[in-house]
């Protein structure tokens, strides 16, 4: 075997000693161990081959030298890996200038700030005031105003404010209204019947209760409907107004259909059919007092309010044409008249005829127009037909199947007829 070839074998250093012992090697030691790397490599390195051991080779040479300074510059770091960083003084507030700059034409970039910019002072907040520091803006209420009473405005007179109605007070004035209500249906059935003296006691009562309730205060409260009051003491006038016609007391009687009037007017309007009837009554009053020229006249403004309202179908219209008949019986004019009567009862006998009392009226005019014509054959059946519903709907107690009765047996006296008008009347009425 030749010498030549064999590697000796290696020394540790004294920096490996230092490891293999796991004491901390020092700087000296490091650079020792440096060298020994180097030694080391160098001596696997550059043993010659066998086939050229007296030839260098260039490349091998080149690659040591990369080799060695790779290992020195990992040796440098190394030992710059524990050192700290050294310490940069904060920029002072000083400006420096910048090296001016040409900007490029495409896009022209600012100037960069310098330290001074760079360095924004926020605005300080200004502190909101206390609110006892803040100054209200002056407004317009708060100035002073007068009071109304101050200034009373001319002709106007102040409402007194309307107080709570109580429950008791209230339930006072409900037993009052029902009372006077209770009164008056009473008092109708009297009227409807002739019997007028307890018709007018039970009027006037139910009149005094209603008449005190609109004196209350308690009308006052929303709970309570003043019109309805109202409305039913103008039906009481009205009705009291009828009665004292009947009873030939004409002036008392217009007395009282004049303030139905004005309640209905003023309540309901002066168009209502209420309105219109209250014109029939008066017209009726002015007939009772043989003024039929003025009669007319209310029967016309009946007549206005009741077709507009009505239409010229309605029993109260019939009613008022038959009306309108009488006024020209009274005036001479027959022929209108009995116009006047026959287009009143077309209408009449669609509604009730037997139990229909203005039918029995129409019937009744129609056959005094034809007594006196002197044509008795025509005025008895038209007498009978009148008594026939007036006796089914009143009966024969009642003042205007008295009134019509009469009326029948003078056209029978009168007549050629020779039987006892009893026997007459008792075979017509079968």
């Amino acid at each position: 075997m030749s010498t030549e070839n064999t590697v000796e074998p290696k020394v540790p250093s004294s920096a490996a000693m230092a490891e293999s012992l796991g004491e901390e090697p020092s700087a000296d030691t490091i650079g020792e161990k440096a060298n020994d790397v180097v030694l080391e490599i160098s001596q696997l390195e550059i043993v010659p081959s066998e086939s050229d051991s007296s030839k260098s080779n260039p490349f091998a040479i080149l690659a040591l030298i990369a080799v060695i300074v790779g290992i020195g510059i990992a040796f440098f770091y190394s030992t710059q890996k524990d050192t700290p960083a050294p310490v940069i003084e904060p920029p002072q507030t000083q400006e420096i200038a910048e090296p001016e700059a040409v900007p490029p034409k495409s896009s022209p970039v600012p100037p960069s700030p310098t330290i001074k910019e760079a360095k924004k002072v926020e605005p300080k907040k200004a502190e909101p005031k206390k609110p006892e520091e803040q100054q209200p803006f002056p407004r317009e209420e708060q100035l002073p105003v007068p009071s109304v009473e101050q200034q009373p405005v001319p002709g106007l007179e102040q409402q007194p404010i309307p107080r709570e109605t109580t429950r008791t007070e209230l339930d006072n004035f409900r037993a009052v209204e029902n009372e006077a209500m209770r009164d008056q249906v009473v008092a109708e059935e009297y009227h409807q019947r002739g019997d007028y003296a307890n018709a007018l006691a039970r009027y006037q009562k139910a009149q005094n209760g209603f008449e005190s309730l609109l004196s209350q205060k308690v009308v006052e409260s929303e709970y309570v409907n003043t019109a309805s009051i109202q409305i039913s003491l103008a039906s009481i006038y009205n009705a009291k107004g009828d009665i004292c016609r009947s009873q030939k007391k004409l002036s008392e009687a217009l007395d009282w259909l004049n303030k139905s009037l004005e309640i209905r007017k003023k309540v309901q309007g002066e168009n209502h059919p209420e309105v219109a009837k209250i014109y029939n009554n008066i017209a009726l009053v002015y007939a009772a007092q043989g003024q039929h020229a003025k009669a007319l006249e209310w029967y016309q403004k009946d007549l206005a309010i009741s077709e507009k309202t009505l239409g010229s179908d309605h029993p109260d219209t019939a009613m008022t044409y038959s009306n309108i008949g009488i006024s020209h019986f009274h005036l001479g004019n027959r022929d209108n008249a009995l116009r006047w009567f026959k287009k009143a009862l077309v209408i009449q006998e669609k509604h009730e005829l037997d139990k229909n009392p203005n039918a029995a009226m129409t019937y009744n005019n129609i056959g005094e127009l034809y007594r006196v014509q002197g044509n008795y054959a025509l005025a008895l059946p038209e007498y009978l037909n009148a008594y026939r519903i007036l006796q089914n709907t009143f009966g024969e107690e009642h003042a205007t199947t008295k009134a019509v009765m009469l009326n029948l047996s003078r056209a029978y006296e009168k007549s050629d007829n020779t039987r006892p008008f009893a026997e007459w009347l008792e075979e017509s009425l079968r």
